[in-house]
């Protein structure tokens, strides 16, 4: 036998092998085998409905959020057919409550109930329920949430409304430090500046000269307005 020839037959003998091996052992533990099986199957399918189930959930936490959405921005006047209106601001304030308050209710935490939460809070903040709006406002601005950094925005504005400037200036440049994809480091030091034109208003010149060559043309133009320049 050639050197070429025995090693194709311990080739051959190692698969030959093998493949008895795995023959006797599927045989031995069949029962084992399908019992395994039929256990992956039940796991996959479980899997496959907890991911439906999500998906399901989500999609009515945003329909749920819309509905509600629909009606805080709903217009106050004359009906118009086929579109929601409030005859007027409070009824239209009651409205929007309830329908924000079920949400929150309903699935408070997540994103969409966070968020139905931050819009409570403006709403509150309007109406001048100061206490319920901070409460709601400093919940959402907690959260790791994409409304949080509005809702820190709406919780300095509060503050400057009742004479706490040094609560809202620790707010807005904490979010300066941050920034966000919904409010950048330089819209929330633009915040601030307009806040302290008129109690420190070295700072809020200071902040806006830091702002004179950002490329971002609204932040140039807010910049150009509040330095009562011409906006380029």
């Amino acid at each position: 036998m050639t050197r070429q020839e025995l090693k194709d037959q311990v080739q051959h003998d190692h698969f030959t092998d093998a493949v008895s091996g795995a023959v006797v052992y599927v045989s031995a533990h069949r029962r084992s085998l399908i019992r395994l099986g039929i256990a992956v199957v039940i796991v996959a399918v479980i899997v496959a409905a907890a991911l439906w189930y999500a998906a399901s959930q989500r999609t009515l936490r945003q329909q749920d959020l819309e509905a509600a959405l629909i009606v805080a921005q709903a217009p106050v006047g004359a009906a118009v057919p086929g579109a929601t209106t409030y005859p007027t601001q409070e009824a239209k304030n009651q409205a929007s409550l309830k329908a924000l308050s079920e949400v929150v209710s309903k699935h408070g935490g997540s994103k969409e109930g966070l968020i139905a939460q931050y819009y409570r809070g403006t709403v509150e903040a309007g109406m001048g329920n100061n206490s319920s709006a901070q409460s709601d406002l400093k919940s959402v601005a907690d959260s790791s949430s994409p409304v949080a950094p509005l809702a820190k925005i709406a919780l300095a504005q509060i503050n400057v409304g009742e004479n706490q400037t040094a609560k809202a200036h620790a707010l807005l440049q904490g979010l300066g430090n941050k920034g966000s994809d919904l409010v950048s480091k330089a819209q929330a030091e633009i915040i601030l500046a307009q806040m302290l034109k008129t109690t420190d208003p070295k700072k809020s010149k200071d902040i806006l000269q830091s702002l004179k060559n950002d490329k971002d043309p609204v932040v140039a133009h807010a910049v150009a307005q509040l330095s009562g320049e011409q906006p380029r």
